[in-house]
Parts: C-alpha cells; structure tokens; sequence
C-alpha cells in the first residue's frame, strides 16, 4: 500500500468517526445528562471502537483501495 493511499484512508475513516463521535456524546448527553463523562466515554469507546474497527474500516478499506 502506497502512502498516499494510507493517508487516504486514514483521512476518510477520520471523516466518518467525528460525526459518530459527535453524535454519540449528544446522545450520550441528551439520555443521561448526569452520567459523568469518564463513564460516557466508557460507553462510547464500548460501542465505536469495535463498530469502526469490525465494520467501518474495512469498509473503507475495500472502496478507497
């Protein structure tokens, strides 16, 4: 794999996990406004780590390749 295409890759996965990122925290903070954030970081991290790593990049990968 090129540079160019890991830096693709790594740029594209970015644009996808921010929205997520930003999405979970709302909602996180809109269900349960009282959960202190180490523990809505825990919940987040529980559910984005392994969708992005089991679904999301090697999405990314088979497109951008």
């Amino acid at each position: 794999m090129s540079a160019r295409v890991a830096l693709l890759r790594t740029f594209v996965v970015w644009v996808i996990v921010w929205p997520l990122v930003t999405l979970g925290l709302f909602v996180l903070q809109t269900a349960w406004p009282d959960l202190p954030m180490p523990a809505r970081t825990l919940v987040l991290t529980a559910l984005l780590v392994p969708a992005i790593s089991l679904i999301i990049a090697p999405q990314v990968a088979r497109r951008v390749s």
